[in-house]
């Protein structure tokens, strides 16, 4: 990883790097690049009673370490971020405060 560090990943204030799907670092990397602008990860791998602790999905891609969210809260950021990770051809869900960015299937675009 070029613009992300290990210690930017974790459950709580456990490091949890190691259980992040390599193939979303690798898209990561690439939205930071696009974006321009530092990027700050809010939640990343969730265990299953972590993810229920802070009302995650049952079903969240969290779990898997194939979902990150991303710390937004101004309209240009949040642009920038939306635009490249659509054109990466990553899911992006929106919210007031962050941006959740996953690496599913089918992607989809999502409000909260």
């Amino acid at each position: 990883m070029i613009h992300f560090k290990e210690n930017e990943f974790k459950m709580g204030n456990e490091l949890v790097f190691d259980m992040m799907n390599s193939d979303l670092l690798e898209s990561l990397d690439e939205l930071r690049e696009r974006v321009g602008e530092p990027l700050i990860v809010t939640s990343s791998y969730r265990s299953i009673e972590y993810n229920k602790n802070v009302g995650g999905a049952k079903n969240s891609l969290h779990l898997s370490g194939n979902a990150v969210d991303l710390s937004c809260n101004n309209g240009i950021l949040r642009s920038k971020v939306v635009f490249n990770a659509l054109s990466l051809g990553l899911t992006v869900g929106v919210a007031s405060g962050f941006i959740h960015v996953d690496n599913r299937n089918l992607q989809i675009l999502f409000t909260y």
